[in-house]
Parts: C-alpha cells; sequence; structure tokens
C-alpha cells in the first residue's frame, strides 16, 4: 500500500465526466531497426518482461473510507495486460494527420476506475512502416518529470538491451474496509503534523511577498483568479482535438542564443503570438490584455520516488498576446518568465506553493474548488487561460528491445476554463509540439500548430539583425 501525496489525490478528485485527468504519452517506433521486423507479439512480450520496472502500471486506487485520507494505491490482485494493451490499425494510408484524428478520439476515453489507471493503444499501418505506442496515464500516479524517468525505465540507449532477471508477478492481499480506514486514521497525525505548520507560515510568508512587491513598486503577480475570459475560456465538452509534430530544437537554440533569452523564452513567445492569432480568428481583439498562462515545475522528489507521485508545483506567468511584434514579445516573455521564477523560488522556500498546500487539503474542499470554477463558466481556469510546458528530454536514441524510439510526444491535461494545452518535449534534436483543446473551442488543431509554426520562423528570420547588433563594436 502506498498513500498518495495531496496533488495525487486532487488529480483523482477534480475529474469529471468532461474533464479527464490523464496524460497523453504517445511513443512512435521505427521497426527497421530490429532485423527481424516488426512483431506485435514480440512487442507485447518486451513490454510485459519490463512492466516490474513501472510497478505502478498493476496498482489500482482505493479510497479511504469516509474520506478520512488521502487515496491509496493498491496492487491489484485482478491485472491483466491483455485489457491495458489494445492492437489497432490506422487507416490508410497511415498518415500522421490520421493518427492525430485517432488520437483525438482515445483521449476523450475516461479510464475505468476499478482497474489500473492506464491504457495502451497499438497503432500499426503507420506509413514508413512504423508503429505508434497511445497510452493514456492518469495523472494521480505521476508527474511529468516522475514520466520521464519511467521512460527511460522501459526504453534504454542500448539496443536489445532487455531485464536480466523477471520476477513473477505476487499481488499483496486487497485490504478490508476496515483496514482502509485504520491506515487512514493512523496515518492523518503524521500527514498534518509533517506539512501543516509549514504550509501555514507559508501562507504568512507569501502575504509578506505580496505586499513587499507592493511596497517596491511592482506589478503584483498573475494568478488564476486575474485571468479575463476570452473565446478559449470555457467549460469542457466530452471531446477533444490533439495534434502533435517535430520541428528542429536548433530553431529555438538559434532565436535564444542570439537574442540572449532561453529556449523557454522563445517557446512562451511562440505560444503568445499562436493565441494571439487564435483569439483574433474568433474576433476578439488580443491587445486589450495580456493572458495568464499556468506552467508545472518540478518539485524536490524524495528518494526511492523517481517514477511515481506528483512534486511539480504550479506558478503563473503573463502570456504577452497583447503585443504584436515579435521581438518585443520575446523580450517581455523573458522578463515576465524571469518574474515567474523569483516568484516561484520565493513561494517553495516559504511552503506556500501549490504542492505543499494540496498536502493539507481534504477531499471536499478540492471538490469545492471544482464546483466553483464550474459555477464560473469558464470565466476563471486553474491554469489561467492556458496551460503551458516545456520538458526536455532524452538527448540521444533509446530503444525497447532493437525498436528504436523515432519520437517522443506527452501532453497533460485541458480543464474548465483553461481550454488549451500546449505541451513541447525534445528528443534527438527535435522539438516535439503538442496540442491539445476542447474540440468546441478548437476543432482543428493544425491550426494553431501552424500559427506556432509561423512565429517560430519570424524570430529565426530576425536572428541575423540580432547577432549583427550584438557583435557590432561599440562607440
Amino acid at each position: 500500500m502506498i498513500r498518495m501525496g495531496g496533488a495525487d489525490a486532487f488529480m483523482l478528485a477534480y475529474e469529471t465526466p468532461r474533464s479527464y485527468m490523464h496524460t497523453f504519452k504517445v511513443a512512435i517506433l521505427d521497426p527497421s531497426t530490429d532485423p527481424e521486423g516488426w512483431s506485435y507479439e514480440k512487442f507485447y512480450k518486451d513490454f510485459e518482461d519490463r512492466l516490474h520496472l513501472v510497478p505502478m502500471f498493476r496498482w489500482k486506487y482505493a479510497r479511504s473510507p469516509l474520506g478520512i485520507n488521502h487515496p491509496m494505491w493498491v496492487d491489484d490482485p485482478d491485472f491483466n495486460l491483455r485489457y491495458h494493451m489494445r492492437r489497432v490499425n490506422c487507416p490508410s494510408p497511415g498518415t500522421h494527420s490520421a493518427l492525430c484524428e485517432f488520437m483525438s478520439d482515445i483521449y476523450a476515453y475516461q479510464l475505468d476506475r476499478s482497474r489500473p489507471l492506464w491504457m495502451s493503444w497499438v497503432v500499426e499501418g503507420l506509413e514508413s512502416g512504423k508503429v505508434a505506442i497511445v497510452t493514456l496515464v492518469h495523472h494521480a500516479y505521476v508527474d511529468g518529470v516522475g514520466a520521464a524517468w519511467n521512460l527511460q525505465q522501459l526504453y534504454r540507449p542500448e539496443p536489445g538491451w532487455k531485464p536480466e532477471h523477471v520476477p513473477e508477478w505476487q499481488p499483496r492481499p486487497w485490504p478490508s474496509w476496515g483496514k482502509r480506514l485504520w491506515w487512514g486514521a493512523r496515518d492523518l497525525p503524521k500527514v498534518l503534523m509533517k506539512n501543516l505548520p509549514g504550509v501555514v507560515s507559508g501562507i504568512r510568508e507569501k502575504r509578506a511577498l505580496v505586499k513587499r512587491y507592493a511596497a517596491e513598486g511592482r506589478p503584483a503577480h498573475p494568478n488564476a483568479g486575474m485571468m479575463h475570459q476570452t473565446p478559449i475560456n470555457r467549460d469542457l465538452s466530452y471531446g477533444r482535438s490533439f495534434v502533435c509534430d517535430s520541428m528542429p530544437l536548433d530553431d529555438l537554440k538559434s532565436v535564444s542564443k542570439a537574442f540572449g533569452v532561453t529556449i523557454n523564452d522563445v517557446f512562451m513567445c511562440c505560444v503568445a503570438g499562436t493565441l494571439r492569432r487564435l483569439l483574433s480568428d474568433m474576433n476578439y481583439n488580443p491587445d486589450q490584455h495580456p493572458l495568464i498562462g499556468g506552467t508545472p515545475f518540478a518539485g524536490v522528489r524524495p528518494e526511492g520516488w523517481q517514477g511515481l507521485g506528483n512534486f511539480a508545483t504550479v506558478d503563473y506567468c503573463w502570456l504577452n498576446s497583447d503585443i504584436e511584434d515579435p521581438e518585443q514579445r520575446l523580450h517581455a516573455s523573458h522578463e515576465a518568465a524571469k518574474e515567474m521564477k523569483e516568484h516561484l523560488k520565493a513561494t517553495v522556500a516559504a511552503g506556500a506553493d501549490l504542492n505543499a498546500i494540496m498536502q493539507v487539503c481534504p477531499p471536499w474542499v478540492i471538490a469545492f474548488v471544482r464546483w466553483y470554477i464550474n459555477r464560473k463558466r469558464g470565466a476563471i481556469g486553474f491554469f489561467g487561460n492556458a496551460v503551458l510546458s516545456n520538458v526536455p528530454g532524452p538527448r540521444e536514441p533509446i530503444y525497447l528491445n532493437r525498436y528504436k524510439l523515432d519520437s517522443w510526444f506527452s501532453t497533460g491535461q485541458v480543464f474548465d476554463g483553461s481550454c488549451i494545452n500546449m505541451t513541447m518535449w525534445s528528443y534527438c534534436g527535435r522539438a516535439n509540439l503538442c496540442i491539445l483543446a476542447d474540440e468546441k473551442i478548437v476543432p482543428d488543431g493544425w491550426v494553431p500548430y501552424q500559427y506556432f509554426l509561423k512565429e517560430l520562423a519570424q524570430l529565426v528570420e530576425l536572428t541575423p539583425d540580432a547577432i549583427a547588433a550584438d557583435e557590432k563594436p561599440a562607440a
């Protein structure tokens, strides 16, 4: 039995039939690197032999009776890999856009809580003989950093690697209602004593930080309550649109180097420009105000929890969609990101970040937050106007046995009020961008994807002038 943390429990409690709290993990395999070619049976056996390296795949959740504590992860005594692994064929000719249409439908599949909270579709019939492993994994299991760790347990740098020993699966007995009640009551004082004092003092420190900002004449740090409602901020429907594709990471690096900013600043600038174009298409004037983006950040992981649990926290930044000029917007994005990092460092040090607060929140508090946001009909979103994430992935190729991982895409969720998620992972010199949105708001995800490419191209075109200005000798 493993007790969930507060952020893990939040991901379960926040879920509704329209608001899915699973993440999307998409691995595109290139079977040509295996002399024997593709075999579903071989892939299935290789995956089965690696399950012990990612033990959470055999866990299902168990409530704490009476809501006395956070839920638990418990071995599923009836675990059946055949249920979680589905084999399908992409419609001919197996284009990437056809795969994205399939994945849009898959994302709107709600996971069965009576089983471990994940599902994989093995999609054959893709162009060039490639195969996609499309996986839903509930966010209650793990955050982005933990997911990256698990990825590198299943996939390795050495072609042909196999585990030397595959232990027999021996599930522990399912705990009774009474035992779970006792465990919940037993663990509650420890949970509160460990976290509550720091949260109380942290909230005081955060209030002092707000006062210091005001005393220094600095603008208030953005938060979800400050967002303006726009056409991309509504209650969620049941459907999703999802697209993903790759672009050269060197394009982002060249802009970063030329303008003296980070790759994440470039990403934020392009996201802001994308949303500016999208709002204009919806007859909404983007010059009225900037947007607010919610961004997850990695937290400190306790020893032994590398591939489990949510230890990330969330902070907010200004998305300068109100600035038309791309170079000005890039510099504004740099300042916004710098301010967010300073604010996050101060709040984490004070113990008032979101992850710390979630540790002491009972389930009814999370349910109230969900009800309140839903009642506002999109006027407030947990992640502000849009969800953003930029995660560095492996720099060198990795393999499942001899199948090379050709591309890797990953995205999180959208929320009531925060209906678009733009996530970028790097892998082997490529920047892999995913755009997930509510299909009623963004029916065609390729539209914002192309907008992102145009914004990046504009910045790339400006880099020679930026480099020349930087190299110009001082007068």
